[in-house]
This record gives structure tokens, C-alpha cells and sequence, in this order.
């Protein structure tokens, strides 16, 4: 009998944790900035995370900071996609948890937004027994034409750490 009550309450347990379960991705918003993915590899050579960028108006750089426990994850500097490859990146090294960033254009040109894909975010786990990385943009300021500056809304990572 108590057999019988441990396999009911296993197998209650299991099928809530399942129903439970995030998808593999989000939806961004239109327009949106960010990250939507919900889940990362823990291996320890690293995984790539896309930061997808919608937006039809004219965007000539971006700059934000990114933020995330040093503890849990390493962050390497951000790569743009082939799309926009007259712009710079720069990044400062991260070691504290947050990295701040510039993407810019010394020609002035505009940033293709037409590929979803704008960059992607290096980075690499170090706590193996962590359940959750969160990586969240912090100031972010997309910079349009002659000074104009544009509200888009952000999706921030809070991405679940999964094990061999």
C-alpha cells in the first residue's frame, strides 16, 4: 500500500514539473530588443546566445550594459551577425558581472534589422550546479538620426541551465 501511494506521488510530481516546462523560446515583441531563448548548454566550451533586434526604425548604433552573475557564467564579448559588417563593437572586459557595450558605425550607417539576428552573446558556465542565468540589459539607448533616441521594449534572458 505505501508502495502504491509513493509511485502516485512520484508520478503526480513528474507530470507537474513537465507542465511546468518552458519552451524552448519566446516571442519578441514588435519592436523588441533581446534575448529568447529560455534554456543553455552547460558545456564548457560555450554557447553562442542571439540577441534578435525588431525594429523598422533607423537605428545607427545601440548602447547598453549587460548584467549577470560572475558566478554562474562567464560573458565574452558581443559578435554582430554578417548583416551590419560596418559597425564596431566595443566592450568593456566584464569581469565584474556587467559589460558595457557600443555598437556603432564610424561612416554613419544604418543597422540592418531585416535579419532578426543582430548578435550573439558569448557565454560559458562555470557553476555547474546552477539551475538559472540571467543576463539582463541595463541602459540600453538606440540612437537614431540627428540625436534621436528610440523606447523599445527589452526581453531580458532567464535562460535554464541544462546538464549533460
Amino acid at each position: 500500500m505505501r508502495l502504491n501511494q509513493l509511485i502516485l506521488i512520484l508520478a503526480t510530481t513528474i507530470m507537474v514539473s513537465c507542465s511546468n516546462e518552458t519552451p524552448d523560446n519566446m516571442e519578441l515583441s514588435d519592436p523588441g530588443f533581446g534575448i529568447v531563448a529560455s534554456s543553455i548548454d552547460s558545456r564548457s566550451e560555450g554557447v553562442d546566445i542571439p540577441v534578435l533586434l525588431k525594429s523598422a526604425e533607423v537605428i545607427k548604433g545601440i548602447q547598453f550594459t549587460l548584467s549577470w552573475d560572475p558566478e554562474i557564467g562567464q560573458v565574452i564579448q558581443p559578435k554582430l551577425s554578417d548583416m551590419n559588417p560596418g559597425f564596431t563593437v566595443s566592450a568593456s572586459d566584464g569581469a565584474e558581472g556587467q559589460m558595457k557595450v557600443l555598437i556603432f558605425s564610424m561612416t554613419g550607417d544604418v543597422l540592418q534589422t531585416n535579419d532578426l539576428e543582430l548578435m550573439t552573446i558569448p557565454v560559458r558556465i562555470i557553476d555547474l550546479n546552477a539551475d538559472l542565468f540571467n543576463l539582463s540589459f541595463k541602459d540600453v539607448i538606440f540612437a537614431g538620426p540627428n540625436a534621436t533616441s528610440y523606447s523599445i521594449p527589452i526581453t531580458h534572458a532567464k535562460l535554464r541551465i541544462k546538464r549533460k
